[in-house]
């Protein structure tokens, strides 16, 4: 099946050059024969690309090992579902679902355009067909990024799928994530034939805007997934660590999101025409910078993959591709001058203008730091992230709450009694009932700058969270009085619910605003984020089943809970049937220890943490080569805050430098079938250990989760079309 596999993906870059020359031919001799013939096999690429992805997740359902790919990904003992998702968990994988997304995309916007006559469509055709082309390139003449690759011999055993990706968030997040990613390619190209025709009339980006809406939302619902997926299952207490990879795909969430709010001043005052421009090039690049940084190991994160060599060609493409078009933009400057100029700083439009400056300014600050280890030797860690990016959000807040309520032309101070007036007072109120909250409730340290300042940012965020709230509650109810009076029968639900679905675009937007002051609000309780590690001492006691069975009397205190150790058991967990036998191929050793929680002295939760050891088997030989351990929390949560827990590092009772290998010495024990053999085996556990447990205690976290989800939401709502009038 490889060489089928194989005959695809040269069959899908010949198509693609045929398909490049052929509109090439027709665009240049305005031959209508030649254009539809590059649009037809440009069409077919999808057909090809989809039948080699088919190839390759029958390979890996059937655990072919003369796969290279297979063989590194995947395993026997893997369950069927891992096995199918693990087409998108190594590099050359990925790509292939990335060369599909694009074929797919380009399929259905070919589709949807093949009854419109221009001169942008062709060249939309023709940069579709040259971005797919430079996938299939990479398919064909980079190991790296082949994904039927020979294994000779077959290998023995298949190494597994990394066991981080073995969890619902990570196995649906990234397929999101490369939706947002390659959907942009598609606005991209409309905007760039707008631009390389010089037909950049009003038209282009209103069918852009339902495609850019897309992007938008698959991107950052794929971000809000990293974020579950981090906090769920690395063990670290966090959901975000402004790791490079993480960045990647917030970059280009962000200057979309610029793009989708200018965008909106270009339609009504026909400013912003060269910014947009730039916005969409600059959005569109930074996807592929994004998947450049994730695929070519030149910076390293948790979820990104080795060393490769794609890094070379991939950022050469990135960079011609980018000055090309900005060459373009920079020659068309005179067709995208402003209609109007900007007459009030504090008015709407102005405030817009302030948002995409934050944007754009946050974005370029993001990358100095992504890659600060190559510019200057020397990585940027979360504080230097957190010192500019914490004022930037609360002033993101503000623009949030104050661009709704502001007037077109006007400055805000026309209309500060009539719109800014109240929800300001209920900023200011609750900011002030929110003080009286937190310190009654949570754990305030000694104070120190840093505290202080924390605390000042978590006042402002929730106040002008509330300040931007009360302005959407306002903006609905004025909404819902108009239509109340200008149609009769409606009663006050009725009216607002059909006036969302009427007007989607600004009442919809609203809800996606409250959706991230929610998230925002949830992100301010970081400041009264507590953490401690702690040393528990545990005794072997005897039992008479394959578990080994160590407790404990220890207790810890932070804040108000009391944490209680009870038993530490390292028992063996099975990986995939266990019909089909035991072996060391598949059986992951867990360390699990329980404990009892008090809060307040009162009985609160029984919380189960882990530490899992996964086999690492080489592929060459079959045999057992390493461990690979995972982290396995337990989170314990309420509105309030989240308990959250995760077993450490087991040391030796007189914590001596080497920690023991209980997992391997478990392994031998686990498989030893002669009685006195496994007695004597079992007299070698030590008798008393030290587990290490890190304690958070997670303010807040709840409204994260609880914004994540309305995000989610209230973008499908938007999206879908849904109430709008058929035309």
């Amino acid at each position: 099946m490889n060489d089928l596999g194989a005959v695809c993906l040269i069959s899908s870059f010949s198509i693609l050059l045929f398909s490049i020359i052929q509109t090439s031919y027709g665009i240049f001799k305005n031959d209508s024969r030649a254009l539809e013939l590059g649009r037809y096999t440009l069409m077919a690429n999808f057909a090809v690309i989809l039948l080699a992805f088919i190839v390759l997740v029958v390979q890996l359902m059937r655990t072919d090992l003369s796969n290279y790919y297979v063989a590194m990904h995947s395993s026997e003992h893997l369950p069927l579902f891992y096995k199918m998702t693990s087409v998108w968990s190594g590099s050359s994988g990925s790509l292939l679902f990335w060369n599909l997304l694009l074929s797919g995309f380009t399929f259905i916007v070919l589709w949807q355009t093949k009854d419109l006559l221009n001169e942008r469509i062709p060249v939309m055709h023709l940069s579709l067909a040259v971005i797919a082309c430079f996938f299939s390139f990479l398919a064909i003449f980079f190991p790296d990024a082949q994904p039927f690759r020979e294994f000779q011999p077959a290998a023995v055993a298949g190494r597994g799928l990394n066991p981080l990706l073995q969890h619902w968030a990570m196995i649906i997040h990234p397929p999101i994530l490369y939706v947002g990613y390659v959907s942009f390619a598609i606005p991209f190209t409309i905007a760039a034939s707008a631009l390389v025709t010089g037909q950049l009339s009003e038209n282009w980006f209103r069918f852009v805007r339902r495609w850019s809406i897309f992007s938008w939302f698959f991107l950052g619902t794929g971000i809000l997934l990293g974020s579950k997926w981090a906090y769920e299952e690395l063990g670290w207490g966090g959901y975000w660590a402004w790791d490079p990879v993480e960045n990647a795909s917030l970059m280009p969430w962000l200057l979309s999101t610029a793009f989708l709010h200018s965008m909106i001043i270009q339609e009504r005052r026909g400013m912003l025409k060269f910014w947009n421009m730039l916005l969409i090039i600059l959005a569109f690049h930074f996807c592929l910078l994004g998947t450049w940084i994730t695929r070519s190991g030149v910076l390293e994160g948790p979820h990104s993959f080795s060393k490769s060599s794609i890094g070379t060609p991939f950022i050469v493409f990135i960079g011609v591709s980018f000055f090309f078009y900005l060459g373009i933009l920079i020659y068309r400057k005179d067709k995208l001058k402003p209609e109007r100029n900007l007459e009030a700083i504090t008015s709407k439009e102005g405030s817009f203008l302030l948002n995409n400056f934050l944007l754009v300014i946050a974005t370029l600050s993001i990358l100095l730091g992504v890659f600060s280890p190559l510019l200057s030797g020397v990585e940027y860690k979360a504080p230097w992230f957190n010192s500019w990016g914490v004022p930037a959000g609360i002033l993101l807040i503000l623009l949030m709450g104050a661009a709704p309520l502001l007037a077109w032309r006007k400055g805000a101070d026309q209309i500060f009694f009539t719109t800014l007036l109240k929800p300001l007072i209920a900023g200011v109120i609750g900011a002030g009932i929110y003080i009286l909250y937190y310190t009654r409730n949570f754990s305030i340290s000694d104070y120190s700058l840093g505290d202080v300042l924390g605390e000042v940012y978590s006042v402002l965020t929730v106040g002008l969270g509330i300040f931007t709230i009360a302005g959407i509650v306002q903006e609905y109810h004025n909404g819902i009085k108009a239509r109340r009076a200008a149609i009769q029968g409606e009663n006050y639900f009725q009216a607002g619910f059909r006036m969302l679905l009427k007007n989607k675009r600004r009442y919809g937007g609203y809800l996606v605003h409250l959706s991230m002051v929610i998230l925002f609000i949830g992100l301010a309780g970081n400041a009264f984020k507590q953490n401690t590690s702690v040393k528990f001492f545990y005794f072997l006691r005897f039992s008479p089943t394959n578990e080994l069975i160590y407790t404990s009397d220890d207790t810890a205190i932070l804040g108000d809970y009391t944490i209680g150790a009870t038993t530490l058991k390292i028992k063996p967990i099975v990986n995939g049937d266990p019909e089909a036998g035991l072996n060391h191929r598949n059986v992951i050793v867990s360390h699990e220890a329980t404990f009892e929680v008090k809060k307040q002295l009162k009985s609160f939760d029984t919380m189960v943490t882990e530490r899992r050891y996964y086999p690492q088997i080489s592929h060459l030989s079959g045999d057992f080569e390493t461990h690979i351990p995972t982290s396995e929390p337990s989170i314990s949560s309420t509105p309030k805050e989240d308990l959250y827990i995760q077993l450490g590092a087991i040391e030796h009772a007189d914590l001596s430098d080497e920690n023991p290998d209980l997992p391997g010495m478990f392994l031998d024990f686990f498989f030893t079938r002669d009685p006195a053999i496994k007695a004597a085996k079992y007299l070698k556990f030590p008798n008393q250990i030290v587990a290490n447990l890190e304690v958070w205690i997670n303010p807040m976290v709840k409204f994260i989760w609880a914004g994540s989800l309305m995000f989610f939401l209230s973008g499908l709502l938007i999206l879908l079309p849904i109430g709008e009038d058929k035309k």
